[in-house]
């Protein structure tokens, strides 16, 4: 491969990442702006942090966001090395002057909190999803949850950030003086983590189907005339009796699993099926592998 095309290859990357950035960066903000702040809700994390202070103190929301992530940069840093920390770092850079610049400007939704907290998760997960496709993250709880984890690896990263948002949301409600503010929160953030699974797995995900059969061609036949989906054979042993099958392996889009399930029934109704959730499919017929 020439020079010119790994620059060129490069330059697009950098593109993409500067505008999934930039994108992500500002739709999140919105979601901060327009519909979370105005209705004492919370979003988890540094930036929950954050509303929670500028209720008590007349400090901007991105500024503050800024500063409780510069010293989690440094301990990341010596920590977790430039590479993880980098992308984040101009990330959370977008997000604060985002959040203060918009503070200035955008109207505010103030009606039904439901409304608020449903459009609110949606802005803040779609931008969370734009970064997290370019490889970054927006720092605070992720970099600290990461931090923890590297330490004490028995501690999941999902379960520390649920720890930590939780006690968030307790402090925000207890700042805000009404329950409801954490339970609209829970809203806001089931939202968020609704849009970023759909955008980052949706046109992927699938389900994944396991065929113990005692007739695998004829199972794999019927699935690939019906679905049109390709079958894997992996031999399989009963652990109890000791006795060889054939167990068959299919990837399907969410649609196609009644279809794959109804042929292997008609070709072995004895055949035993698993179906499972697959969250991320990648290979011929579903998501191109990354370059």
């Amino acid at each position: 491969m020439r020079i010119t095309d790994l620059t060129g290859r490069k330059g697009w990357h950098i593109f993409l990442d500067a505008l999934g950035f930039l994108v992500g960066s500002a739709l999140y903000a919105i979601g901060v702006v327009v519909f979370i702040n105005p209705n004492q809700l919370s979003s988890g994390g540094v930036t929950g942090i954050s509303l929670i202070i500028h209720t008590l103190l007349p400090i901007p929301v991105g500024t503050m966001v800024l500063v409780l992530n510069i010293p989690l940069f440094i301990i990341g840093f010596l920590k977790l090395g430039w590479r993880f920390i980098g992308k984040t770092a101009v990330c959370t850079v977008l997000m604060s002057v985002f959040l203060d610049v918009f503070d200035l400007f955008l109207p505010r939704y103030t009606g039904d909190r439901i409304i608020a907290a449903l459009f609110g998760g949606v802005f803040m997960g779609a931008g969370l999803a734009f970064v997290l496709l370019r490889g970054a993250t927006t720092g605070g709880t992720d970099i600290a949850a990461k931090l923890i984890n590297s330490r004490w690896p028995y501690f999941s990263m999902g379960r520390v950030i649920l720890v930590i948002d939780t006690i968030i949301l307790v402090t925000a409600a207890i700042v805000h003086k009404n329950v409801e503010t954490a339970l609209y929160s829970v809203i806001a953030i089931f939202a968020s983590s609704r849009v970023i699974d759909s955008l980052l797995y949706g046109s992927d995900r699938g389900k994944m189907i396991f065929i113990v059969t005692d007739h695998p061609k004829d199972v794999s036949d019927g699935i690939f005339a019906h679905v049109g989906r390709g079958v894997t054979t992996i031999n399989a042993t009963g652990a109890y009796t000791q006795a060889q099958r054939v167990m068959l392996l299919c990837a399907v889009r969410q649609n196609e699993a009644a279809g794959v399930r109804r042929a292997a029934m008609q070709a072995d109704p004895n055949a035993f099926i698993v179906v499972t959730e697959a969250g991320e499919i990648v290979g011929h017929g579903f998501k191109k592998p990354e370059e």
